[in-house]
């Protein structure tokens, strides 16, 4: 049950609630919601028998980040296996270096540009839940049994057909991701969830930004120091696109030979500091090797050497990243799956027309 003051907020807050505060207008969702004791998540979950917090029933720590930790939760009702990723508010309200962002506002940015990303290649938020009694912002998200695209190469390396299936669907939806004039800053083999050997999400918008367009430049610098475009280490003004494009070429050629372009491998294990350093150094001296003897198709490796072009001004889009012929044979799984999309949407849509119809008194407007 959830607590006094608690509540699910729905996809993203349907107004400016500020969640260190506390907003007296999020009333109990259910009759019976129950007044629990203050305490940690943590200590909660492992010190009650069914721990549930609304809907939703919390198993074990699958995950933990920087500022939050991960649970494989159920939901009570519909059976939906999830991820939780919950966050300490007091941890939230921690003051940060004068030049950082606080880390609250970081995480209503990744919220709210989550939210405005509706599509099928990329990880949507299920609902959001600030629950008092533990003190905690909770995101429900879809589970990703197979886990990162890291964890699943080390353990099944993928066939050229499913690399070709999920940088497709992952190129696909940083295509849709860049039409909203938003980068994502961060893209590797880890910010990759897999759900199945031909269902893949792009995941991880905590560095991610809003620009008012494909012309508009930032100038600092976030993500992964190896996944860095030239133009990032430079510390001038970049096209954030392009470097998104950048990273998607390391990601790419990472995963199907086992190592990184350019050397890059020599910045691993050092300080963040170094490793940015040496990054730099070898994006300037060296050039591109792709590896021609794997048995890949010329079309792979044409792309690569284009993707991972130093001009950023040459690299192609998303949308001309797509209609490589590379793609064939995944470009007509992703009519199938967008088929299926529509359906499930419409039989959604029937469902609510038929509910409202059954219960016209829910439509009228409160007074």
């Amino acid at each position: 049950m959830g607590c006094l003051f608690s509540g699910p907020l729905g996809k993203i807050p349907g107004k400016n609630i500020d969640i260190l505060k506390g907003d007296a207008s999020l009333e109990p969702q259910s009759e019976e919601v129950a007044i629990r004791p203050v305490q940690s998540i943590n200590s909660w979950i492992h010190t009650t028998e069914l721990p549930v917090i609304f809907e939703w029933r919390f198993f074990k720590i699958v995950g933990k980040g920087a500022m939050s930790h991960v649970y494989s939760t159920e939901n009570t009702i519909t059976g939906e296996k999830c991820a939780a990723k919950v966050y300490n508010k007091a941890l939230l309200k921690m003051n940060t270096l004068s030049n950082e962002e606080p880390f609250h506002v970081a995480i209503l940015r990744e919220i709210e540009i989550m939210a405005m990303i509706n599509h099928r290649y990329v990880l949507q938020i299920v609902e959001v839940i600030e629950d008092d009694c533990t003190n905690s912002l909770i995101i429900i998200l879809p589970f990703a049994a197979c886990g990162t695209l890291q964890n699943y190469i080390e353990k099944n390396p993928p066939t050229e057909e499913t690399l070709s299936i999920c940088f497709f669907e992952v190129a696909e939806g940083l295509r849709h991701t860049h039409s909203l004039n938003i980068v994502h800053r961060d893209l590797k083999p880890d910010n990759i969830l897999v759900f199945s050997d031909n269902r893949f999400a792009l995941s991880d918008f905590s560095v991610s930004t809003r620009v008012s367009g494909p012309d508009e430049k930032l100038i600092d610098t976030r993500g992964s120091p190896a996944f860095l475009s030239p133009e990032e280490c430079l510390g001038q003004p970049f096209l954030p696109m392009p470097s998104d494009v950048w990273a998607y070429g390391v990601t790419l050629f990472s995963c199907a030979f086992n190592f990184l372009p350019f050397n890059l491998d020599q910045g691993q294990g050092k300080s963040v500091a170094n490793t940015v350093f040496t990054v730099t150094q070898l994006l300037e001296k060296e050039e591109l090797t792709v590896p021609e003897d794997r048995g890949f198709s010329p079309h792979l490796i044409e792309m690569l050497k284009q993707i991972l072009n130093k001009d950023p001004l040459k690299r192609p889009t998303f949308e001309e990243i797509i209609q490589n012929p590379w793609f064939e044979k995944a470009r007509e799984l992703d009519k199938v799956f967008a088929e299926e999309e529509r359906e499930a949407m419409a039989r959604y849509r029937a469902e609510e027309e038929e509910e409202e119809a059954e219960d016209p008194h829910d439509n009228i407007p409160d007074q």
